[in-house]
């Protein structure tokens, strides 16, 4: 069983803390479709590729039913920010991506067969194929990461005060990096979560502390916040935690 948690968190200039989010996430179904890649040799072969690299941040809510059994068939944030949302002195980086997404068709072995991305629905194996949209992903980067074993991930993304303020945010998304093995990275959504809109102003930074992976292999894995290996993510001095894990992300333009 896999499970995901995420904590938001505003912290003021003079050291206030105050918890507006702390729930389980949604899984979704890009990563059964990464798993389902991954037993039958379809997707990448680098193991890093499924591993979380980016993250989207929106202005409104998929609107789903925990009671749906599609409810995590979904590969999309529903209104992702814009990069010039961030604010051009965001310490993010801000970069465009194909999105990748399983799309299906009713008529899918006519030659003028119509292909829509999945959403809140399911498709037969044989009426799917792997297709995108190009969007703006911030990275995950190294300095954010906590915790990185085989079977759990964490990290803590720091929006600061020059980032995107004036935004009402409302959901967050989890990438991973290239499943499909393109060779420009396709992210695909394995994770969201959607909440009560953040008011986002100069005033404060957003921590968002997000945890995933799979329950009864380890203790890694945790209901709630437990530091990581790092610095907490509520304190005034956020920065790369002693134990980061080195990755060779590229050091590209913020906008890219």
């Amino acid at each position: 069983m896999i499970k995901g948690h995420v904590t938001i968190c505003k912290v003021y200039s003079d050291g206030t803390k105050e918890v507006v989010l702390d729930k389980a996430n949604l899984i979704t179904a890009g990563l059964g479709s990464s798993y389902i890649d991954i037993l039958q040799g379809g997707g990448s072969l680098s193991p890093a590729d499924y591993t979380p690299a980016y993250f989207q941040l929106g202005t409104s809510t998929i609107d789903y039913s925990a009671d749906s059994a599609t409810s995590s068939y979904f590969y999309q944030l529903s209104t992702p920010l814009h990069w010039s949302a961030y604010g051009e002195d965001t310490d993010l980086t801000i970069v465009k991506r194909y999105r990748g997404f399983n799309a299906s068709s009713t008529t899918p072995l006519v030659a003028t067969a119509t292909w829509g991305e999945l959403f809140l629905t399911s498709a037969l194996l044989s009426a799917c194929t792997f297709s995108g949209s190009d969007e703006y992903f911030s990275y995950i980067q190294k300095g954010q990461v906590t915790k990185f074993f085989m079977d759990s991930f964490e990290a803590d993304i720091v929006l600061d005060e020059k980032t995107a303020n004036g935004q009402a945010i409302t959901e967050v998304g989890l990438f991973s990096k290239n499943p499909k093995g393109l060779h420009e990275d396709s992210p695909v959504l394995m994770a969201y979560r959607s909440f009560a809109a953040i008011n986002k102003i100069e005033a404060f930074s957003l921590v968002i502390h997000w945890t995933i992976g799979f329950l009864g292999l380890s203790t890694n894995i945790d209901d709630h916040y437990t530091g990581g290996g790092g610095k907490n993510p509520l304190s005034r001095e956020v920065g790369i935690p002693v134990d980061t894990p080195s990755f060779n992300y590229p050091s590209w333009n913020k906008r890219g």
